[in-house]
């Protein structure tokens, strides 16, 4: 009951979010305009130069900062990991548990501390619940800014809505991947798309599990365990079971497994309108009006059997931290404070401008342009969006509507903790690139057992039993504290 109601307060506070503004704004000398660079998953727009003119035409009078977003799309996850080893100064980057892993960064030193720089910017801490600053809190320090969204998370399948209505499929009775067979098969047939398979980093999630820290790190606890007891996720029944799916799939040529674990080229894939579904997305109230602007067609999603499930992980699933390499953390903090409090900026860097990329249809909603060169359908890498625009297909209550799939949504026995990966920083790095060099299992094309079983021998080696021995010591020191 405790945790429903944190939630519930939480989550009015965020509906209140709109009415947030930053105040003390002075106009800024040119002379003193700071330039900034955000790297994005957000994939690079057609019109993207013409936003960020907006953008920084607005921010430079407001705060006094210049922003550069680079955007890289499905390449990302390769692509910033690359960036952050190098040493590139940049000032702030997308994390999260699920891509660019938030856990594993803070330990390899990527982000700066930014707790008592909260103390700068009170809109940004007033408008964030303080259990996500909570969730956000790795070694007693907070090292990135939260994305206030849904937070109940139930996966789902994504998948075209021409192929689903071609193949008169009832999409209520697809609840996992051997449930989607006959449509993958008919799918195949009249349309040549295949079945994406699993995100490799939401493995976890059609599997029943919740990652302690993420899925480079190998630990987790079932989702129905109230003991919380910590095993290795890739020595569970459920992994190899929802591998041997995979394998079926591939077998009979309805498989694109490297799109589980190739971001970009799952992306591609995707916009090409060749991937019949693909275990990649939460659902949430207008899950499909906002993938269908992504993708640009019409998306349906297709809900795994599991129920909707609050985490710590689910909390920090969309983040920006802070670079340890940047120059401007301060000014940095503060364009996240208006991002996360301004409307304004919040949709135009979710839908673009007014008349050119989108037409208001109501107060608060609105009606995309087609072909109007932004259209990215990722507001949730943005900031919070509990500020932006519904869109044309979405219930004029959906905040509402997400409000109360959080409120009834079953919450973790470990929600709040966080994982201190300090004590075992060395085996974690070890354990990581062994994690990263058999992510292709989730392509369906090796052989499981055998496969698997030198998977978990080279994860011994790397480290992972001392992993998971550190996880249970913290979360059985958490839970005697609850």
């Amino acid at each position: 009951m405790r945790g429903k109601k944190v939630f519930a307060l939480g989550m009015a506070a965020i509906m209140a979010a709109g009415t947030c503004t930053m105040t003390g704004a002075q106009p800024v000398k040119a002379d003193d305009i700071v330039k900034i660079k955000i790297h994005t998953p957000i994939p690079e727009q057609a019109d993207g130069d013409a936003v960020m003119e907006a953008l920084n035409e607005y921010t430079k009078e407001k705060i006094g900062v210049e922003v550069e977003y680079v955007f890289h799309g499905g390449s990302y996850g390769d692509k910033i990991q690359t960036i952050i080893a190098s040493g590139e100064e940049y000032d702030a980057c997308f994390t999260s548990n699920w891509l660019n892993p938030y856990n594993t960064d803070v330990v390899k030193g990527a982000f700066i501390d930014i707790t008592d720089m909260l103390e700068e910017v009170p809109a940004l801490k007033e408008v964030i619940p303080e259990y996500m600053w909570k969730a956000a809190t790795v070694k007693g320090g907070i090292y990135a800014v939260p994305n206030q969204q849904i937070v109940a998370r139930q996966l789902g399948a994504l998948m075209p809505a021409e192929f689903v209505e071609g193949t008169g499929t009832d999409i209520s009775t697809v609840k996992n991947l051997t449930d989607m067979g006959e449509y993958a098969q008919k799918a195949f047939d009249e349309y040549g798309a295949k079945v994406g398979g699993v995100n490799r980093a939401q493995a976890a999630d059609y599997c029943g599990y919740e990652y302690i820290s993420d899925y480079m790190a190998a630990g987790a606890i079932k989702m129905d365990d109230a003991e919380a007891k910590v095993v290795n996720f890739y020595a569970t029944d459920e992994w190899k079971a929802m591998l041997n799916e995979l394998v079926d799939l591939n077998e009979k040529g309805l498989l694109d497994g490297e799109c589980g674990y190739m971001d970009e080229y799952s992306e591609s894939q995707r916009v090409a309108k060749k991937t019949s579904a693909f275990y990649s997305g939460t659902y949430k109230p207008g899950v499909e009006a906002e993938e269908s602007a992504r993708a640009g067609y019409d998306c349906v999603m297709a809900v795994a059997d599991t129920a909707p499930y609050i985490s710590t992980n689910s909390v920090i699933a969309t983040m920006y931290g802070i670079s340890a390499t940047s120059k401007h953390p301060a000014e940095t903090l503060k364009y996240f404070e208006l991002v996360n409090t301004d409307p304004y900026v919040m949709n135009l860097i979710s839908y673009g401008i007014e008349g050119t990329h989108y037409n208001k249809t109501g107060d608060t909603s609105i009606e995309l342009i087609p072909n109007s060169g932004y259209s990215h359908g990722q507001s949730w890498a943005v900031g919070n969006v509990f500020n932006t625009y519904s869109l044309a297909g979405q219930p004029e209550d959906v905040w509402e509507q997400t409000k109360t799939l959080n409120d009834s949504a079953k919450t973790s026995p470990i929600l709040g903790f966080s994982f201190d990966p300090e004590p075992v920083k060395m085996e974690i790095t070890n354990v990581s690139k062994v994690v990263k060099e058999y992510e292709s299992l989730v392509g369906g094309e090796l052989p499981v057992e055998e496969t698997n079983a030198e998977f978990l021998e080279k994860l011994e080696v790397a480290g992972v039993n001392t992993v998971l021995e550190e996880m249970q010591a913290q979360v059985d020191a958490f839970l005697a504290e609850q």
